[in-house]
């Protein structure tokens, strides 16, 4: 499998897991987007372990994430690779917050 892709992200929320953003990976480079915010960052893959440094800049509402409102985050992703998903969690580089997510891939890149 290749992690070159379309790929929708997920964060667990109180009730369920929530679709937040839709995100495309290639070749070390992320690029993700949301309906208020935007995400770029870089990635590697180490066997079946998914790490991502990545910038979340919100451009509409802010929305509390990792226990603040503001309108960009800086975030480490940490996620074990089991075919076309990822799971893990999310860490604010700032402080000391976790979200799980889950990423799904949509589709391969053209």
């Amino acid at each position: 499998m290749s992690e070159n892709g379309i790929w929708k992200i997920e964060m667990l929320t109180t009730y369920d897991w929530e679709s937040r953003a839709t995100a495309f990976l290639r070749d070390g480079i992320y690029w993700g987007a949301g309906a208020q915010h935007y995400a770029v960052g870089n990635y590697k893959v180490d066997g079946t372990k998914f790490l991502a440094d990545i910038v979340i800049v919100n451009h509409g509402a802010p929305r509390t994430l990792f226990g603040k409102k503001v309108d960009r985050y800086e975030i480490a992703i940490e996620a074990e690779i089991s075919g076309d998903v990822f799971t893990g969690v999310g860490k604010d580089k700032e402080g000391n917050h976790v979200i799980q997510y889950k990423v799904t891939k949509l589709a391969d890149l053209p």
